[in-house]
């Protein structure tokens, strides 16, 4: 099979397909949350073996009644909160005009919101959720900060602000290995390394959990590794995604990882190649390799209950809906605006009924989530890229976040500007470019 072939195709693992689709019609049992306590990381040598220990308690969403979606005349126009003063620069200079945001998450437990910027900081915001709308800029009551350029950052899944041993951030910046903050004392508790052939460290590009061992899996240069959280230090193990040997492979940087919520082990991982790989279990066995986005994959997650898988790219207007059940079936796609390379996240409420992303000219738009032809509420949120979406749990809000890069091109100087000395140098002219960094708190659900 020749290569452009072999990119139009989605190449299955028979057997794990099967298996696959026989655990979704079997009946599933509930998993429960780990009383793992990470702040004595004191655990046994971790099994390194495929087998996974089902654990218990794990905790529930809210459940609530059946929410109202949005119309299009009730679109809310006014935030209910705005976050501005923590990402402006007191001085702004060339080299450092606009912090922009890359993306917001609501922490497990609600409380909390969590935030990444251009300063390599992150940033924790405690929300007033009882007392919305205010009016007030709130200040971070944590400042995470970075060496380096941040790739990715998650809350611990299982956090809970009632107990301390369970408030944990993790992040992975550039040249450095990832980090488990406090979200406390903002200490760092914890350091998981990676190194290459040479024993050179190397950074995480993506994070993600696998709830059940609770073990955290990382994305590199065509590698996957995995971490037990409990014992800081090297991997417990990695697995190529790419072999020259094999017809079937995955190239490119691990972009971004999600776990099936319904089948043990089964995770997709999204590459800067265009590709998107399903692996079958904990040893990293290829499933398929999934072809459709024009740019580098940027974000995955799996519905739910695990039938289906949604993801987006860079410079890609398509948010495509893959049938688990039938690997490299497109079920349908929903369509945005990405005209940059930025990650663009995209969110489900707590019911699984709709699908809300942003957008590169700054509106949010959402669909049901079974119906991709037509949104349920498309309006303005801010006046700059909406690169951050994040559903609350339990209450009826949404956060974005805005902002992005800009260039001194990005910008049109009329010709006696042009003949300006000032403007020879075309940074300056990156001033003249309207930003708006920001977060805001929107009401979603009636």
């Amino acid at each position: 099979m020749s290569l452009p072939e072999r990119k139009r195709s989605s190449v299955l693992n028979p057997s794990l397909l099967q298996s696959i689709t026989q655990a979704f019609s079997q009946s599933k049992t509930t998993v429960s949350s780990p009383s793992d306590d990470l702040a004595k990381l004191t655990v046994n040598t971790p099994t390194t073996c495929s087998s996974i220990e089902v654990i218990h308690d794990m905790p529930h969403l809210i459940t609530r009644e059946e929410p109202q979606l949005l119309s299009e005349e009730q679109t809310p126009l006014t935030p209910l909160l705005t976050l501005k003063h923590e990402f402006q620069y007191p001085t702004q200079t060339p080299r450092r005009s606009s912090n922009f945001l890359k993306g917001c998450k609501w922490s497990p437990d609600g409380l909390c919101l969590l935030t990444n910027s251009d300063d390599n900081q992150l940033r924790v915001f405690e929300i007033p959720c009882d007392r919305l709308p205010s009016n007030e800029d709130l200040n971070a009551v944590l400042h995470l900060q970075e060496p380096e350029l941040i790739y990715d950052f998650e809350w611990y899944p299982y956090m809970d602000s009632s107990q301390s041993d369970t408030c944990f951030i993790f992040s992975s910046c550039r040249d450095n290995p990832v980090h488990l903050f406090d979200a406390f004392t903002g200490h760092v508790r914890a350091s998981y390394r990676a190194l290459n052939h040479l024993e050179e460290l190397v950074a995480a590009h993506s994070l993600g959990f696998e709830l059940q061992s609770c073990r955290l899996y990382c994305g590199y240069d065509r590698i996957i590794r995995a971490f037990d959280i409990q014992r800081p230090g090297l991997c417990i193990g990695q697995w190529n995604t790419f072999d020259r040997t094999s017809s079937v492979y995955q190239s490119g940087i691990i972009s971004c990882l999600s776990f099936n919520p319904q089948i043990p082990g089964m995770y997709a991982a999204g590459s800067y190649a265009k590709s998107i790989g399903i692996y079958g279990d904990m040893n990293g066995e290829l499933v398929a390799v999934l072809h459709g986005h024009i740019g580098g994959i940027t974000h995955v997650r799996f519905s739910p209950d695990g039938q289906r898988l949604f993801s987006g790219a860079r410079k890609d207007g398509s948010i495509l809906c893959w049938d688990i059940r039938n690997l490299g079936d497109v079920l349908c796609t929903y369509q945005r605006h990405v005209n940059t390379n930025q990650r663009i996240y995209f969110d489900f409420d707590p019911t699984f009924t709709v699908l809300v992303t942003g957008n590169s000219n700054g509106h949010v738009i959402g669909w049901n989530i079974n119906d991709s032809s037509t949104p349920v509420f498309d309006f303005l949120a801010h006046n700059d890229c909406t690169n951050g979406i994040s559903i609350h749990s339990k209450q009826p809000l949404l956060a974005t976040a805005s902002g992005q890069r800009y260039f001194a091109g990005d910008v049109r100087v009329t010709a006696s500007e042009d003949e300006d000395e000032d403007n020879l140098n075309a940074e300056f002219n990156l001033k003249k470019i309207p930003k708006e960094n920001s977060v805001k708190i929107w009401p979603f659900m009636k």
